[in-house]
């Protein structure tokens, strides 16, 4: 019988992150069902809430990744924020922040701080070059760090400016691999009853999503280079246009599907040619097998192209806009698109957790929440008094959504 339970049901996670790759690590442990607790500067909140493009004053960046927390909104420079934000902290079992190095120790809230106060605590730490190293201090933004750590420089075309990678990919990855070293983290504490610091970083990030390419630069001394939609060890394996100007991204790669595509475009004596006849030689000879495959492919309409490959069982696609994906019939089942319901925007689709399971209950999608939602209710359930949360409002030490505060005239985080 399937669970009735999410696994991190009754786990508590104070998200003290901005932005995206911090907001995405906690969506990612809401989304498995911990209660997720954003903490937001009183006066703009999360910097993505203002990000363009709006839809009705609500911000898609945010939404995306701000799904199924509750928030609350503290000027942690506030002596009387910073005893708020301890008393939420020390219910949680987990902080995520990723604020610049030293500033949470500054705020009175380090690591060490808090540890003494709950042994128990996951406390993960996100930075552009983590927190060693002669970097430290270094601020660090997506764009930056994929050209800083030579992502940018493998990215796009050959003799081209270098290009950033069209998703936030180091962003993505970094709250995607610091969530599942949260979740090792809860399993361990389980057996030791202790928690830990987690220390992850967009470079770290960045070098391991260079994988093979870093790894042939290690052991072969060979700098990668961009090389557009092409794959530097397999031919072909890239992106053609056709002769209606769309394009098609066909995958031959190995020996096998490279016999089948000639077949399939008609030219069986290509598989017979010593340049072509196995991967190894395909990719010394590239340009030239490119080159007779680009001259063919402008002669045929794309649909035929993708159909030909197909019928003859060799992977290949047209290279689709964001709107023809999520149009397609696929998308009405990917596990990723959820129904939600947004206070302001009504019934809407928004992204979630990219896994399905097969026996726990149908994931969350409850929807990003407004600034400062949940302040007063979260904060008298740790025991606040009325008198006490009106005077915080009061003064702007808090900001409660349902309240009369007008909380643009206090200051920020920056």
């Amino acid at each position: 019988m399937p669970s009735k339970m999410l696994p991190l049901d009754g786990v508590r996670v104070i998200d003290m992150s901005r932005v995206l790759a911090g907001p995405v690590c906690g969506a990612l442990l809401a989304d498995m069902g911990a209660d997720v607790i954003k903490i937001e500067d009183v006066r703009t909140g999360d910097e993505s809430r203002h990000w363009a493009p709006q839809v009705s004053g609500q911000s898609p960046v945010f939404i995306a990744n701000n799904r199924n927390k509750r928030s609350v909104a503290i000027d942690l420079k506030a002596a009387d924020g910073q005893r708020c934000a301890l008393a939420l902290l020390d219910s949680a079992d987990i902080v995520i922040e990723n604020f610049g190095t030293g500033a949470m120790e500054r705020l009175g809230l380090g690591f060490d701080t808090l540890r003494a106060r709950n042994p128990r605590l996951i406390f993960a730490s996100i930075a552009a070059f983590g927190r060693r190293g002669p970097r430290a201090q270094e601020a660090g933004y997506e764009a930056l760090m994929q050209a800083f750590s030579g992502v940018m420089s493998i990215t796009g075309e050959a003799g081209r400016a270098p290009v950033r990678c069209g998703i936030s990919a180091l962003d993505i990855f970094t709250g995607t691999i610091t969530a599942f070293a949260v979740v090792n983290a809860v399993l361990l504490r389980q057996r030791t009853g202790v928690g830990q610091r987690i220390d992850s970083s967009l470079f770290d990030s960045a070098l391991g999503l260079l994988n093979f390419q870093a790894q042939t630069q290690l052991l072969c001394g060979i700098e990668p280079k961009p090389m557009g939609s092409a794959h530097p060890s397999l031919v072909p394996y890239q992106s053609f246009r056709c002769q209606d100007e769309r394009w098609v991204f066909i995958a031959a790669g190995n020996d096998r599907l490279w016999r089948r595509l000639v077949l399939a475009l008609g030219q069986p004596d290509w598989a017979e040619d010593p340049r072509f006849a196995d991967n190894v030689g395909r990719v010394t000879h590239r340009d030239e097998l490119i080159e007779r495959i680009e001259h063919l492919l402008q002669t045929l309409p794309a649909a035929e192209v993708v159909a030909r490959c197909r019928q003859s069982g060799v992977p290949a696609t047209s290279v689709n806009s964001v709107s023809e994906a999520l149009a397609d019939a696929q998308a009405a089942h990917a596990a990723t698109i959820r129904p939600s319901r947004h206070p302001v925007l009504g019934p809407i689709d928004v992204v979630g957790m990219p896994v399905a399971f097969s026996d726990m209950p149908q994931l969350p999608a409850h929807p990003a929440p407004a600034l400062g939602e949940h302040t007063l209710p979260v904060l008298r359930s740790l025991g606040f008094s009325e008198a006490d949360l009106d005077d915080l409002c009061r003064r702007g030490v808090l900001y409660s959504a349902s309240s009369s505060f007008d909380h643009s005239t206090t200051g920020d985080l920056s």
